[in-house]
């Protein structure tokens, strides 16, 4: 492994390797900063070449110990990604959780779901409040670093951390306008614009900006609309200084699908209606979601000599959310097979803020011949959520498969106390990380955490300290072959008791992750990235006992295998596939739990996505994409599965010359087989988007 100080831990000032400053520290004999080559985020097509999450950012990936998936801007944009599903259903083990991903995207990893508040990151560091659909428009990549994340990111659960990178200027002055059409109805305009400025093109300023009418596939519902805005600007001040500050805007109104609340066991089985037409599970006029989303981030990489450097950064996600959800229930358990039931639900009105502080110190030593790569880091990250007023209200009886026509809604009391307390979080942490090169081949990794978590929520109030160890190795067998062996252990704030339990509300304590893997790297001379992982994982046993009390015992134990390909078959063919094995359960708990699945727990997932370029027309491509998710338990006693569903996707994409400038026109159609399927479990079912089509047209000025 070389004996250079990555960018990775030292976003440093893209002049570092520039003057005599650079040239001095080439001189020197130990180790400096200055000795390393600063690049933007690298990606070969479908391939990725660096890593961005966590301690690894700006990582070779063939040097990180951990399953990482990335999705690069090429797949999104030939996909028409428009959410974080849309780009993550390229990696195995993601699956829905409760909605059908028409407003936002509520997942699933390896069976564990995903923490809104706490697992999504913008840029490697700054906390992401996923209560609404992510924008894509300005995303460079998307990235999975799957498991135990303690170390870096603090309480999270192990499903693990969903990062959001965004576009950055580059040398080529990037001015692009769009538009795409919906079947729908869908109607969006778009821009992006990217310049570097300045007598030494010190300043970098990147915009994306989207606007117009949002079309739905839900019978008789209005068309929403949406208006987003960014702006990423980078500055290098001088050969040590760097400042960088990310801005986002996002809002969109739109109509939900009624949700489907799981009927009544009978003798411990849960007989599941059959899927329905998801245009049909619609209420006009009153199944409304409209969400308001900003984000703030700002960062200082300074360098305090050759061999030490210090990274400051701030942020705050805030998102405010108005949501009138209806839910369909059967009148009871024998009334799944005529469908006859009633839809009622309520008006939600939710405000949510997280903020970020986090500075960290990086430095390149050599001790007895080992060179160290440390890092040493605070962060504290705070979180609010205003106290939530429900508002209920009953609509009319109605039946799933047979729709009625809807008149009238009466709406209930407003509410003079809210029906959820506010809740305040404060996470803290300090932590280390050496990354010891041993020798061209092996590299030993060591870091700890100390935690200190403090919530409060109505009568609820925890102050929790946890110390979290890491440790890796990792060999790399030839300069395009690597293999790593991993063990973290993490820490997730305990889950929220579900409604219908005698405890309904309450945070249950915070608990403690652990984490194992082993995997291997190849990098192919055409550049393709294969990758395979073997994990075991365990965390806390949550579920409701015999006295209807959500609480904590045993564990859940989550054990597999995941092999992934992506990059270049061939000239003109490339790819990106991947599938995972899991084999999760309940442990330790009792009779009733031990040996069955946790909610939602798919044991084989699986994903195709091909693109071929004609050589014959250039410009001309085409591609298409397969989607597996396996049967899967819709609770944790295993009283019912949604059976396996594959969907496939197809898209062709022309790039020609049209009024002397550069014109994309791009066709995508998702659910080609206007498949009916269940495609969330949970306390609901969520029904999967229909066979959906939209036309793309940019042009570059």
């Amino acid at each position: 492994m070389p004996r250079t100080f990555r960018l990775g831990q030292v976003p440093l000032t893209l002049s570092l390797v520039y003057g005599a400053h650079a040239a001095h520290a080439q001189q020197a004999d130990a180790p400096t900063l200055s000795t390393v080559s600063v690049q933007a985020v690298k990606a070969q097509g479908f391939a990725p070449e660096t890593v961005e999450a966590g301690s690894f950012r700006g990582s070779d990936i063939m040097d990180v110990p951990s399953t990482v998936n990335v999705v690069t801007r090429d797949v999104l944009e030939l996909q028409g990604a428009a959410g974080v599903y849309d780009a993550l259903r390229n990696t195995a083990g993601v699956t829905r959780q409760q909605n059908g991903g028409e407003t936002w995207d509520q997942l699933v990893i390896r069976g564990i779901s995903v923490e809104n508040r706490t697992n999504y990151r913008l840029n490697g560091a700054m906390p992401l409040l996923n209560f609404s659909q992510i924008p894509m428009e300005n995303k460079e990549r998307v990235e999975v670093l799957k498991g135990a994340s303690a170390l870096y990111y603090g309480f999270t659960t192990p499903a693990g951390i969903v990062n959001l990178v965004t576009k950055r200027a580059g040398a080529r002055p990037v001015t692009t306008f769009g538009l795409e059409v919906g079947q729908q109805g869908t109607a969006l305009a778009t821009v992006d614009v990217g310049r570097r400025l300045g007598d030494e093109q010190q300043y970098g300023l990147r915009v994306n900006a989207a606007g117009g009418v949002l079309g739905s596939y839900l019978n008789g519902v209005d068309d929403g609309d949406r208006g987003f805005a960014s702006a990423a600007f980078d500055w290098r001040v001088n050969s040590r200084l760097t400042l960088k500050m990310d801005l986002e805007y996002d809002h969109r109104k739109t109509s939900e699908q009624i949700g489907v609340a799981l009927p009544t066991a009978v003798n411990g089985v849960i007989t599941l209606p059959r899927a329905v037409d998801p245009k049909q599970l619609s209420v006009p006029g009153w199944s409304t979601f409209e969400a308001t989303t900003r984000n703030a981030q700002v960062r200082a990489d300074y360098a305090l000599s050759d061999n030490w450097a210090l990274t400051l950064e701030a942020g705050q996600s805030a998102a405010e959310r108005d949501r009138q959800l209806p839910i369909f229930t059967f009148t009871n358990a024998a009334a799944v097979a005529s469908g006859n039931g009633s839809i009622r639900g309520n008006i939600q009105h939710a405000e949510y803020t997280s903020d970020l502080l986090r500075a960290e110190l990086f430095g390149i030593f050599a001790t007895a011949g080992f060179q160290h790569n440390l890092t040493l880091g605070v962060a504290r990250t705070t979180y609010r959520q205003d106290p939530v007023f429900q508002r209920n209200y009953t609509i009319a009886s109605s039946n799933l498969y047979n729709p009625l026509p809807i008149t009238t809604v009466n709406l209930g009391a407003v509410p003079t106390t809210a029906n959820t307390a506010a809740l305040d979080t404060e996470d803290t942490g300090l932590y280390a990380l050496d990354q010891v090169s041993l020798s061209s081949q092996w590299q030993l990794m060591l870091g700890l955490r100390r935690s200190n978590l403090k919530s409060d929520q109505g009568t609820n109030h925890y102050d929790a300290s946890k110390t979290t160890p890491m440790a890796a190795l990792v060999y790399k067998i030839t300069p395009s072959i690597s293999a790593y062996a991993s063990f973290a252990n993490g820490i997730e704030q305990g889950e929220t008791a579900p409604n219908g339990t005698a405890n309904q509300g309450e945070r249950l304590a915070p608990g403690v992750s652990r984490q194992k893997e082993v995997g291997m790297r190849w990098r192919t001379d055409g550049g393709m990235l294969v990758s395979a992982a073997l994990f075991d994982i365990t965390r806390p046993g949550y579920y409701t006992n015999a006295s209807n009390v959500f609480t904590a015992n045993g564990q859940q134990s989550y054990t597999g295998v995941e092999l992934a390909a992506q990059g270049q078959l061939t000239k003109q063919l490339a790819w990106q596939a991947s599938c995972q094995w899991l084999d999760a359960q309940f442990q330790n708990i009792n009779a009733t739990y031990n040996g069955k699945s946790p909610e939602n727990t798919s044991k084989k997932t699986a994903s195709a996505f091909l693109s071929y370029a004609l050589t014959s027309v250039p410009g001309l491509s085409f591609n298409g994409g397969a989607y597996f998710t396996g049967s899967r338990p819709v609770n944790d006693l295993n009283q019912a599965f949604l059976g396996g569903v594959t969907t496939f996707s197809v898209g062709t994409r022309y790039v020609t010359r049209s009024w002397g400038k550069q014109t994309t026109w791009q066709l995508n159609v998702d659910n080609v087989a206007n498949k009916e399927y269940w495609a969330a479990a949970g306390t609901r079912l969520a029904a999967g988007a229909p066979r959906t089509a939209k036309l793309t047209f940019k042009v570059d000025l």
